[in-house]
């Protein structure tokens, strides 16, 4: 459903019940994005013994596949018409086809080849993220357009970026799931949590296009509108803007450093600080991701507090430093013989994710409403899609790398709790460093994004001025 807004919109708040109801949508954006990453490893190298290799291998080509299709989504719901709008057609069915192929991933035949498997999760991967793509990507496009003021922005993102951490919980015991006695084994646990997971997907996905009504764009003048821009003028646009360019390539670099051993934390957990017990393992793992998402819940509102104070781009650099500070604490926090020390870095986690992960999103409002000033069209749906579309492929890279970095440092499953002492001296090298060097890297691509409140807001009542005109 759509409301129209006035000129006037900027100086007006969202209700409760629309950023409530947008948030929820985060619930399952999270749960989507993270479960595959969390499961893939544990269920399919160490349950089924696939290959580390292969299994970043998939994990990386699905992504790509996810981020290939991400412009062509975006730019589709940024033109569709429809008595319901722009998103919630897509933010509808994308939730239903993501659960349904959530679950589909790990509902594998018992008894088949490594080859056979490899072309399951793969199969099941590519049809799972396509659906996520649908759902996901005229969602984000739905927040950047619900406000119009620069504060609100970020008080909007307040929502989904406390939500999401309560997906993460539930992320982060969907394995600890799979262990318990109820189950024969770690197959027939993940089949039940997969299925679970992906009914809980999908009825938080459909809860945006329930109870969020979209806003309604004014159009320019009929003589002065621009005829509608094809998708490689859109992602030409989104590639020449400056502050756009900077805020994509510093997000990237953090989510590649967090990637890259995103899957190797398993291993730390299970063999560096356990000795290979994967339940201990699976239950600080539990823990840990409690307290980061706890954390970043109760540090939200505070982040939000500081950017309406100081700026978006200042908190989200503190919280890059931040994260630099965390990898440094981390080194001496991996101790096998204080392995609850990890609950340490689970909570310093928590403090720069609520900065980080909230802040880039008000952002690519601010940088939308500077597309439209140059160019006349709104296409929160395109740019979106191309932000998505460069991080998911950093990601689906260094996906790729992880893998192959267990073989680089000599891990060996067969093993089991008897590592190397070389093997799991490496594995906490690339464990700290990794990410510490991403982070750095990410805070000098931020120099270049220029995008302040006083620019953005003189922005913003430039566009009011022509939406006015545009009413008349």
């Amino acid at each position: 459903m759509l409301h129209p807004v006035s000129s006037a919109s900027s100086a007006v708040r969202l209700s409760l019940k629309t950023k409530v109801g947008y948030g929820l949508g985060n619930f399952a954006c999270m749960v989507g994005k993270q479960a595959p990453k969390q499961l893939s490893m544990p269920i399919y190298n160490v349950a089924l013994g696939v290959s580390p290799g292969s299994v970043g291998a998939v994990l990386a080509t699905s992504r790509i596949w996810d981020a290939f299709i991400d412009p062509f989504v975006g730019h589709w719901s940024d033109r569709a018409q429809s008595r319901w709008g722009r998103r919630v057609p897509f933010i509808f069915w994308g939730s239903i086809l993501s659960g349904l192929f959530f679950a589909s991933m790990w509902l594998f035949p018992r008894g088949l080849s490594e080859g056979a498997y490899v072309a399951y999760f793969a199969a099941t991967s590519f049809l799972f993220y396509f659906a996520l793509t649908i759902f996901s990507v005229p969602w984000y496009a739905l927040g950047y357009e619900l406000a119009t003021d620069y504060d609100e922005r970020t008080r909007l993102m307040v929502f989904p970026t406390a939500i999401g951490p309560v997906a993460q919980i539930f992320v982060a015991w969907l394995y600890w799931f799979t262990q318990r006695d109820m189950f024969e084994d770690t197959i027939e646990g993940i089949r039940a949590v997969g299925i679970g997971a992906g009914v809980i997907l999908m009825i938080f996905g459909i809860l945006p296009a329930l109870m969020v009504k979209e806003r309604i764009v004014p159009d320019a003048p009929i003589k002065n509108r621009p005829k509608p821009p094809s998708l490689m003028a859109g992602m030409k646009a989104a590639a020449l803007n400056r502050p756009f360019r900077s805020l994509t390539i510093a997000f990237t670099l953090i989510l590649i450093g967090v990637s890259m051993v995103g899957g190797l934390g398993f291993y730390v957990n299970a063999y560096y600080l356990f000795g290979g017990d994967t339940k201990a393992a699976s239950t600080l793992n539990g823990w840990a991701g409690t307290v980061t998402q706890v954390t970043t819940i109760l540090c939200t509102p505070l982040a939000a507090k500081l950017a309406c104070r100081f700026g978006k781009k200042e908190i989200f650099q503190a919280g890059i430093l931040w994260s630099v500070f965390r990898m440094g604490m981390l080194w001496f926090l991996l101790d096998p013989a204080h392995p609850w020390l990890l609950l340490v870095n689970a909570f310093l986690f928590g403090v720069e994710s609520a900065a980080i992960f909230m802040l880039c999103h008000a952002m690519i409002a601010d940088v939308c409403d500077l597309d439209e000033l140059e160019h006349g069209t709104r296409r929160e749906g395109l740019f979106g899609a191309v932000y998505a579309w460069i991080f998911k492929t950093g990601i689906a890279l260094s996906y790729g790398v992880s893998g192959y970095l267990l073989i680089g440092i000599g891990f060996d499953r067969s093993l089991g709790g008897a590592q190397s002492p070389e093997t799991l001296h490496w594995m906490k090298i690339v464990y700290c460093v990794v990410p510490a060097l991403a982070a750095l890297a990410a805070l000098w691509a931020m120099k270049n994004y220029s995008l302040n409140r006083a620019r953005a807001e003189a922005v913003r009542a430039e566009l009011s001025q022509r939406h006015a005109a545009a009413a008349v």
